[in-house]
């Protein structure tokens, strides 16, 4: 195979797959600083995103934890994947329903969450 081209194959999924797992914090620090600067007030303005941004982050955390330790991917681990994964992944649908409620930031929140859902869908995929 030409050197250039297994090139490409190997690190082109590589680099997508990093850019996927790491693009949600990224989202979620940018709309927490539109948050920050934004001079709205009231619980849809102050509370929501920030809670939502909160939450996601946590399961983002815990996808990446639970990736690190084994339980997510390979062969001989779904029945404990698919058994934590479908609380995550339902979680993860919610958040992403939550996401249009807030009035700040909503299209980076719903971006990040629908992003963290299609890793636990991938999840479950693999597993």
């Amino acid at each position: 195979m030409n050197p250039p081209i297994a090139f490409a194959v190997l690190w082109f999924p590589l680099a997508i797959a990093a850019v996927w797992v790491f693009t949600p914090p990224v989202l979620i620090a940018l709309a927490l600083r539109e948050w920050w600067k934004s001079p709205e007030k009231g619980p849809r303005a102050k509370m929501i995103p920030v809670s939502m941004a909160l939450a996601l982050l946590g399961d983002w955390v815990f996808f990446l934890v639970l990736s690190a330790l084994g339980f997510i991917g390979g062969f001989g681990t779904h029945y404990m994947t698919t058994r934590s994964a479908d609380w995550f992944l339902c979680f993860s649908l919610l958040l992403f329903g939550a996401a249009f409620v807030g009035k700040i930031a909503r299209g980076k929140l719903a971006v990040a969450s629908f992003l963290v859902f299609a890793l636990w869908a991938g999840s479950e995929l693999a597993a």
